[in-house]
C-alpha cells in the first residue's frame, strides 16, 4: 500500500517528540541526583521513574508517544490521524492555559534553564507540517484508540 502524505511528517513529529522526552528524562535525572548528592544507576533511575509519586505526570507523554508510534507504523495516516497527532501533541506540550499536572510540571521544567527549548522549538516547528483537528479532547482520545485497533487488523492481515 503507498504512504500517505502524512506519513514523512508523522515520522518526523514522532522524531522530534522522542528527543524531547529524551531531554525531559535526562534533566529529571539530573536533579534527582543533584538532590541525593550522587549519580543514581540507570537501574534505580528507571525504579524511582516507575514508582515515585512525583513521576506520575510523565505518564501522559508516555502514553502518547506510544500511540505516535502505532501512528506511524499505519500503513496510510489519513488527514483526520495526522490532525489528532497534532491535536494531542499541542495539548499536552503547549497549551498554556491547561491546569492539568503534565503541562504544569512540563512548564516548570521547560522554565527551569534546561535545554529543552530548542528541543521544544523544534517539535513545535514539525507540527506544523500536520493538519488542523477540530476536535475535543474526548473525540482524540476516542481516534487515539481507533489507531490500535486499525494497527492490530493490518497486522493480523499480513500475518495471513
Amino acid at each position: 500500500m503507498t504512504k500517505s502524505a502524512h506519513h514523512l511528517n508523522a515520522l518526523q513529529v514522532r522524531q522530534a517528540l522522542w528527543a524531547l522526552q529524551k531531554e525531559v528524562l535526562n534533566s529529571l535525572k539530573e536533579e534527582f541526583d543533584r538532590e541525593n548528592g550522587y549519580a543514581a544507576a540507570p537501574t534505580e533511575w528507571f525504579q524511582v521513574l516507575m514508582t515515585a509519586e512525583r513521576y506520575v505526570w510523565l505518564r501522559e507523554l508516555t502514553s502518547l508517544m506510544a500511540d505516535i508510534d502505532i501512528l506511524t507504523e499505519l500503513d496510510f495516516i489519513t488527514d483526520q490521524h495526522a490532525g489528532i497527532a497534532r491535536f494531542e501533541i499541542e495539548r499536552l506540550l503547549f497549551d498554556q492555559d491547561s491546569s492539568e499536572s503534565f503541562s504544569n510540571n512540563y512548564r516548570d521544567l521547560l522554565m527551569s534553564g534546561t535545554s529543552l527549548l530548542p528541543l521544544h522549538s523544534q517539535l513545535r516547528a514539525s507540527l506544523q507540517n500536520l493538519p488542523k483537528a477540530d476536535t475535543s479532547k474526548d473525540q482524540s482520545h476516542a481516534e487515539r484508540k481507533s489507531w490500535h485497533e486499525e494497527h492490530r487488523h493490518q497486522s493480523r492481515k499480513k500475518r495471513n
